[in-house]
């Protein structure tokens, strides 16, 4: 099966900001929440199983889009409407997020183990790992960050500006492959997913299993299978190269009971606008609390690099970039808010927050991967709960060291803190194993917090 992309049109064009929504429910129902707002945020996704609930969707959003426009006075009876008839309808057209369960972590590489030998001990229900796409370090030291409050917040925890992204690539597919697979790029356990362009189908070759010609466990499988809820909200459309190695079936086998299948991704959504992300990832999380599931999320923040790219990556106030870290900081705040005040959420959310490269050589790129500002990135983990800012590598000295400022890694030391950290450290707080065949952070001996006196 071939993951398509089709956006929907109104009569003036195409939509400003389509958002890709793929939920899996027992063959997968697709439904984007601001449908009854309008045609502003949805776009299609093509699955021959489903022609049928996309056809009733656009059908439905189209006539009483169209019909609004004829009765402009009373448009808001039309609109009352078509909510009447998604109620009514519900069988056919519902917001159903997956309710799933499993107990172990099996793999074609290895088996873990199963669920009841890993207790959850701590509080952490919900792991929110972000990737802000071309953030540079320097925007979260002062006194730059003094004007990003949320970015700030952040750093209240345990946090390093000196971490490092993959040592022989600083660009954005190959380097996300390492956050969540807890892999590197090159050698004998390498994942070896060099492009960073839109993949081609699954079946031409556009999955990690096949470019690698075995099976790339990530921390998807282990979470999916442990019966936690997942979901990717992607603002690049490569990103998809997950949802065709780890959605529908071409995830590992779920050799424990109840087997939970072979789809490791229960939503993936593609969107590049961060107030839509932001929405689907509280939305997803709230489902998954009320449904007393646990869950991770994996929220791609793209602005910076398209941003940089177009602009620079320009750290002088004013600049595009600058404005850009703004917006994010914007959307990190209301995120941070939501969780907060609610009841069922506060205290038992953890960010992992990093990047996949920063930027600046050349100056509207990053490609370099020997250019310190292009392979340096942050890396923090944030739980807001009796936290203190800690520096990770202060508290990480027998398993880590800080590189100089110019080195990618100091030779015959221990290896620095890099973005593929990130698959084990989500799984360290959600008290999971670590990812089958991984090689960074594999003993998840990477401490995120001080550690409690005895």
């Amino acid at each position: 099966m071939a993951w398509k992309r089709r956006s929907v049109r109104s009569r003036s064009g195409p939509l400003r900001h389509p958002v890709f929504v793929a939920c899996n429910d027992d063959g997968f129902l697709f439904f984007q929440a601001s449908l009854l707002m309008g045609l502003e945020h949805i776009s299609q996704y093509d699955l021959d199983n489903s022609d049928l609930h996309l056809c009733f969707i656009y059908f439905a959003v189209r006539t009483t889009h169209s019909m609004s426009q004829q009765f402009k006075n009373n448009s808001k009876y039309v609109w009352l409407l078509l909510a009447s008839l998604v109620m009514a309808g519900s069988g056919i057209f519902t917001v159903n997020w997956p309710v799933q369960s499993s107990a172990s972590n099996t793999t074609t590489e290895s088996t873990a183990p199963t669920k009841s030998a890993l207790p959850n001990t701590n509080t952490i229900d919900h792991v929110i790992l972000i990737s802000v796409d071309g953030l540079r370090p320097e925007a979260l030291l002062p006194p730059i960050v003094d004007q990003y409050p949320a970015m700030q917040q952040l750093t209240q925890g345990a946090w390093t500006a000196q971490a490092r992204c993959d040592p022989d690539s600083s660009i954005t597919l190959p380097n996300h492959v390492d956050m969540l697979t807890g892999r590197l790029l090159v050698g004998e356990h390498g994942h070896g997913w060099v492009s960073n362009s839109d993949p081609p189908s699954r079946k031409m070759g556009g999955s990690l299993h096949l470019k690698a010609d075995r099976y790339i466990s990530s921390v998807f499988d282990v979470a999916h299978d442990a019966g936690m809820q997942t979901a990717m909200i992607a603002g690049k459309w490569k990103f998809v190269l997950f949802g065709q190695s780890y959605g529908e079936d071409a995830g590992g086998p779920d050799g424990v009971a109840p087997n939970d299948g072979q789809n490791k991704i229960d939503c993936f959504i593609h969107s590049s606008d961060l107030m839509t992300q932001v929405e689907q990832l509280v939305a997803f999380i709230n489902v998954a609390s009320q449904n007393q599931k646990r869950s991770f999320t994996f929220l791609h923040l793209a602005l910076p690099d398209f941003t940089g790219h177009g602009a620079g990556w320009d750290l002088n106030e004013g600049s595009s970039y600058r404005k850009s870290l703004q917006r994010i900081d914007q959307e990190l705040a209301s995120l941070l808010s939501k969780i907060q005040q609610s009841q069922s959420l506060a205290g038992r959310v953890a960010i992992v927050l990093t990047s996949d490269h920063g930027g600046g050589v050349p100056f509207t790129s990053h490609t370099d991967p020997e250019a310190p500002i292009n392979f340096t990135i942050p890396f923090m983990v944030w739980s807001g709960v009796n936290q203190k800012p800690v520096d990770l590598y202060l508290i990480n000295k027998v398993s880590r060291h800080c590189p100089g400022a110019n080195e990618r890694f100091t030779p015959n030391q221990l290896p620095p803190i890099r973005n593929a950290d990130a698959a084990n450290v989500c799984l360290t707080l959600l008290g999971l194993p670590p990812v089958p065949g991984s090689t960074v952070n594999a003993r998840q001996e990477l401490l995120v917090a001080l550690p409690q006196p005895k």
